[in-house]
């Protein structure tokens, strides 16, 4: 697992993103602080000026007033000795210039402009212009950020390696434990219990050993599962079995009327006339159609048709024998019965009782509506060399005889 290209220790991870971001942190803070230097320096450029503008321009003002040029030298030298100031020039109203510090900063923009009094009060006697070193400016700044980013980079690092070891010992090395055990699990190491190198630790409880515990009740649950595999299998065969039979089963049934299917008839009936002729066995066969069915369903509406289907297929199943004679529908409203070991007699008379039991029953519907129907039947028995599709074209033919004959009766041929 370890030698895949795509693997990254979560560990390794979190100790470069707590770099990066500590890095952008200090990054973000000396900026700042550099910003804050930058503000104090100038400010303090500001009250130097203030500072010379309070001393020396007094004296500057005598000097000038007494056409004194050494001392107007010698007080531009003063101010040029201070390490904020870069260049000192002073005008006097005369036109004569004094200057001092460095020559190149001469006419830098930013300058400090400030006018020299008469000391007796009258015209200005002339001008002082500073302008401020840049490069004390840069070098102070500069010299406080470096000691700033010392500061703060050895306080980072030592942050960081903290970091580092407490997560190898926290969460990289009982990790790597984990992700071992589990890339060599097996089923036949079901057994084996999870060892996790941590520290000592009391009556603390993290995630790592939720996870721990979590997998000793995984391995615990999937050992008495494999234990049970046997009696599992088996209810799902049972269970598999009960849903093969009953989707056999419907596929076997009309679903409206819990009758079997024509697929039904198709299948069965074809063994029924073999055995029969076989054996030697009787077999009779009657097909039963409601009358005036059309009329139900224009009346009263086709679920009221359904009802009356139900009802007469409940009402026919009922009374057959059970395991020995079934009932199935044929299509629409007709139904066909087959009575296996019944010779044409007893089929008849099991169609005349038919008959007679479908038309005596009401069928009661919401509403109070009470509902009486009645049904013709083609009885025949199976002949010699007859077929499924024989012995049902002469049922069928029969039924169509009883309804020319006025419906509601039971027309039979050997």
């Amino acid at each position: 697992m370890t030698d895949s290209p795509l693997f990254r220790p979560i560990a390794a991870r979190l100790i470069r993103r707590t770099i990066v971001l500590s890095a952008l942190c200090v990054a973000v803070v000396l900026a700042l602080q550099t910003w804050l230097l930058w503000q104090q320096h100038r400010q303090r450029l500001v009250e130097v000026v203030e500072t010379v503008g309070s001393t020396h321009v007094p004296l500057l003002g005598v000097a000038l007033w007494d056409i004194e040029p050494q001392a107007v030298q010698l007080q531009v030298r003063a101010i040029a000795s201070w390490p904020e100031v870069g260049h000192v020039r002073v005008r006097a109203a005369t036109g004569q210039v004094f200057e001092g510090g460095d020559a190149s900063l001469a006419g830098a923009p930013h300058s400090h402009v400030v006018e020299i009094s008469a000391p007796r009060g009258g015209p200005p006697v002339g001008q002082l212009e500073l302008v401020a070193d840049p490069a004390h400016l840069h070098s102070v700044v500069g010299r406080n950020a470096l000691q700033m980013l010392m500061g703060y980079g050895v306080l980072v690092t030592a942050l960081c390696v903290l970091i580092a070891v407490m997560l190898r010992r926290e969460l990289q090395t009982p990790l790597e434990s984990m992700a071992r055990f589990a890339a060599e699990l097996t089923p036949e190491q079901l057994t084996k219990p999870l060892q996790i190198e941590r520290p000592t630790r009391q009556g603390r409880v993290d995630e790592i050993d939720v996870l721990a515990d979590g997998i000793s009740k995984l391995q615990a649950g999937l050992r008495g599962h494999i234990a049970n595999l046997d009696d599992l299998v088996a209810e799902r065969t049972e269970k598999l079995e009960l849903l093969v039979e009953e989707i056999h089963r419907l596929s076997m049934t009309d679903a409206l009327t819990g009758a079997y299917n024509r697929r039904t008839i198709d299948d069965r009936l074809p063994s029924e006339v073999e055995r029969a002729h076989r054996y030697g066995r009787d077999l009779s066969v009657l097909f039963l159609d409601l009358d005036h069915f059309k009329q139900i369903n224009d009346s009263h509406g086709h679920p009221v048709g359904d009802v009356v289907l139900r009802h007469m297929a409940n009402c026919v199943r009922e009374r057959l024998r059970s395991g020995v004679d079934w009932i199935a529908r044929y299509g629409g409203e007709e139904f066909l019965v087959v009575l296996p070991e019944t010779p044409l007699d007893s089929a008849v008379a099991t169609a005349e009782r038919l008959r007679e039991r479908i038309a005596a029953e009401l069928i009661v519907l919401d509403g109070g509506l009470n509902l009486s129907i009645t049904a013709s039947f083609g009885v025949t028995a199976c002949r010699e060399g007859d077929d499924s599709s024989t012995l049902l074209a002469r049922a069928d033919a029969l039924l169509y005889e009883a309804k020319l004959a006025g419906r509601n009766r039971v027309a039979s041929s050997t």
